[in-house]
């Protein structure tokens, strides 16, 4: 295995991670333009790319990873799924707190730069790995978006007791959450494949163009948002860290071993498995003002992790 590839793959984020906290403590940008970058990367880039993401995935090789494909649809969604359910009940976690804690678990960094990582370590099948891997991450996102609205309009709705709430906040909630760009651009990208339609090449430069800002402008808020936290060492941050590193890990090895499911896709599935908390969890915690500072202490400690996960991963992936 290539450790000074890894080091060298890993060397950008952490240098785009420390330009944003040092923005951050030079107090570069104030609330309002550290709300607006999250804006960008959750409104505008990142859909762009979860759509150019989905494109790119080949229609054979959907079909033809049939069983790789549901284990990871049920590593992801199903342990969502669990997670919220579970974390739920925890009294310190009700609300917001327990659904991106659960998403955590459930959902990795892999689109943001799962190539970069991979590529220079196991070749170029990584790129198919990375794209069914990001597909099963596409599905729990908006999941999660309409579970956080939902939230989200409860909470207000019981603040605001000395005025008349207008409408149901379930509706309100799956309304926010089904006109989300991030529902609806890879479910698109989804049907373009399944409908073997090939974008104009116009098309999908304009958009990568747009999505490539997701990784720099993810990175950059998060360097922003570990500034206007402390770093915090609490249950959960130590759960979510281990958890986020090993849970899913383990749960898609087991997966693997009850359908089947082996070869140089599925070790590759196995080390994304593995990778940091998705940096959109902490854009999450941030919109919805909830697991702030736990996010991102969550990030940095699972980022730094790689270099002990990948090549553990690779070991239990033979």
């Amino acid at each position: 295995m290539n450790v000074i590839g890894l080091v060298g793959a890993l060397l950008p984020v952490f240098f785009v991670l420390a330009l944003g906290y040092l923005a951050g403590k030079r107090h570069a940008f104030n609330a309002v333009q550290a709300a607006g970058f999250s804006k960008l990367a959750l409104g505008y880039a990142l859909p762009a790319a979860l759509f150019v993401s989905m494109t790119d995935i080949r229609r054979d090789l959907l079909l033809q990873q049939a069983g790789l494909v549901l284990a990871l649809l049920i590593s992801h969604l199903g342990l969502f799924l669990l997670a919220w359910v579970c974390l739920g009940r925890i009294p310190a976690l009700k609300g917001a707190g327990s659904i991106l804690l659960a998403l955590t678990l459930s959902t990795s960094a892999t689109p943001v730069f799962g190539i970069a990582v991979l590529q220079p370590l196991l070749g170029n099948t990584s790129a198919g790995t990375v794209g069914l891997v990001a597909l099963a991450i596409n599905l729990v996102m908006p999941l999660a978006i309409i579970v956080l609205e939902l939230n989200a309009a409860k909470s207000a709705a019981s603040i605001a007791t000395s005025e008349p709430v207008q409408g149901s906040p379930v509706v309100a909630g799956l309304k926010a959450g089904l006109t989300s760009p991030l529902l609806w651009a890879p479910i698109l990208g989804i049907v373009v494949v399944l409908a073997g339609i090939h974008l104009p090449k116009e098309i999908s430069s304009s958009l990568e163009m747009i999505g490539s800002a997701t990784s720099g402008v993810a990175v950059f808020t998060v360097g922003l948002t570990l500034a206007a936290h402390s770093f915090l060492i609490s249950p959960a941050v130590v759960f979510g860290t281990v958890g986020r590193i090993s849970v899913q890990t383990l749960f898609l090895f087991l997966l693997f071993r009850l359908i089947g499911v082996s070869g140089i896709f599925a070790r590759e599935a196995l080390i994304c498995s593995s990778f940091p908390m998705a940096t959109a969890v902490v854009l999450f915690a941030a919109k919805y003002r909830a697991f702030e500072a736990e996010a991102s202490s969550i990030l940095l400690l699972s980022t730094v992790s790689l270099l002990a996960t990948v090549p553990l991963t690779i070991a239990l992936g033979h």
